[in-house]
């Protein structure tokens, strides 16, 4: 018996745009318009074969924010998950009162969440098997205030995965 090589791949999906002096580039703007309701600033589906099995994931997320008032604390969450099933929050529901503190109303703040995990066996809420959705979401703590947000194009998916 054969053993399977263990391969790894690394894409940038987010944040498609147009090229800039600085450097920085963003995707899309999207505004949560009042709103205290999630909004999607960008959702990606990683698009692979299901002939392949993912055991490790590694994410580097960047969302620039722009908040409307400095009074309000913007939410942020990241969620991963097969299109069949429920999404996990990878990083949930995550408000704070030091990231109000940081983002201007005037020009974004950059906000990154990073993180490496395995996929569980029990397929809880990644089997690792054929294409995945990642989806970078933000809300406004009130309908006073308005958060703007785009995904910055550093953002990564790095996967490990084996051949079936």
């Amino acid at each position: 018996m054969s053993q399977a090589s263990l391969l790894t791949e690394v894409i940038y999906p987010f944040a498609y745009g147009a090229l800039t002096t600085t450097g920085a580039q963003y995707g899309g703007i999207v505004s949560t318009a009042g709103s205290t309701a999630y909004v999607d600033i960008e959702e990606v589906i990683v698009a692979m074969p299901t002939q392949i099995q993912i055991v490790e994931l590694e994410v580097g997320l960047t969302m620039g924010l722009t908040l409307t008032t400095t009074t309000d604390s913007p939410k942020v969450s990241y969620t991963i998950g097969n299109s069949s099933e429920t999404s996990h929050d990878t990083l949930a529901l995550y408000t704070s009162t030091t990231l109000a503190a940081l983002v201007s109303t005037t020009t974004f703040v950059d906000f990154t969440c990073a993180g490496r995990f395995t996929t569980p066996s029990d397929g809880t809420y990644f089997t690792g098997n054929g294409p995945f959705t990642i989806t970078a979401m933000a809300a406004a703590n009130a309908t006073t205030s308005k958060v703007q947000g785009a995904m910055k194009n550093t953002s990564y998916v790095r996967y490990k995965y084996y051949l079936r």
